[in-house]
């Protein structure tokens, strides 16, 4: 039942993803998704592996299903908020969606929790909120970072 309620958020996700109008090209989207997935792969294994802050579940079908949120549907919503704060939009509203992302990323984490995929020990929502916070602005400065690099080009120094 587990991978079925995850699977079916992260259809929602998906759909959301491919509905809605992205500024970044396909090289961007995919340096992105494996920046992201580098990024909230490192963290979740710290957290979960070493410091044992957020036990996953043992169960086979829970394990899968956190692996498709982890691999998929993070990743995807982090390249939507980052594509939204690097958009022409004002900073209020963008801003306003990237919190909104953030929130949904919180709810998911509730999602987890409740399904038995995720035990909270030495955690909270408070702290998923801070560290989802961190994802979304990391990952807007790498995209930043990648969209000037790859205009400007690496000039050489003499």
């Amino acid at each position: 039942m587990t991978i079925a309620i995850i699977s079916l958020v992260t259809w929602i996700v998906i759909i959301v993803f491919a509905i809605v109008p992205k500024r970044f090209t396909l090289v961007e989207m995919v340096f992105l998704y494996l920046a992201s997935s580098i990024l909230t792969v490192t963290i979740f294994s710290i957290l979960v592996s070493n410091l044992h802050w957020i036990p996953a579940s043992k169960d086979v079908e829970k394990a899968l299903a956190l692996h498709i949120c982890r691999f998929v549907e993070i990743p995807l919503l982090l390249i939507m908020s980052s594509d939204i704060l690097n958009s022409p939009l004002r900073i209020r509203t963008r801003w306003l969606i990237a919190i909104t992302i953030i929130i949904f990323l919180v709810v998911n984490d509730w999602i987890l929790v409740s399904l038995g995929i995720l035990v909270f020990k030495k955690w909270n929502y408070m702290y998923a909120f801070i560290d989802h916070s961190f994802f979304v602005a990391s990952l807007s400065l790498i995209a930043r970072w990648f969209i000037h690099l790859k205009q400007e080009g690496v000039k050489r120094i003499e």
